[in-house]
């Protein structure tokens, strides 16, 4: 009976250990180490402020490219002479 008492013993403490080992916010508040995790979180952050700038510069070049395709739509002239015979096709025109 002794030994089962023991081994309880033993197995709880062990559980302790575990659950303190899978807790990422061991360290103290006043502690001067940082976890391991929060340089993770802190790397992700970079990552993510870097992956943002190039979204941004690629959004602004492409509204700059739209923009000039746009200008040089807007000063082709509209009445374009077609060929004779050549069948008008209706681009709003559905198919389906």
């Amino acid at each position: 009976m002794l030994f089962l008492w023991a081994l309880a013993f033993i197995l709880v403490l062990q559980e302790q250990e575990l659950l303190a080992a899978a807790d990422p916010v061991s360290v103290f508040p006043g502690s001067l180490r940082r976890a391991s995790w929060c340089d993770e979180y802190d790397t992700i952050h970079k990552r993510l402020d870097i992956i943002e700038e190039k979204v941004i510069k690629t959004v602004e070049h492409l509204e700059s490219e739209v923009k000039s395709l746009l200008s040089i739509i807007s000063e082709t002239p509209s009445n374009i002479p077609i060929a004779p015979g050549t069948p008008l096709i209706d681009i709003f025109d559905d198919i389906s």
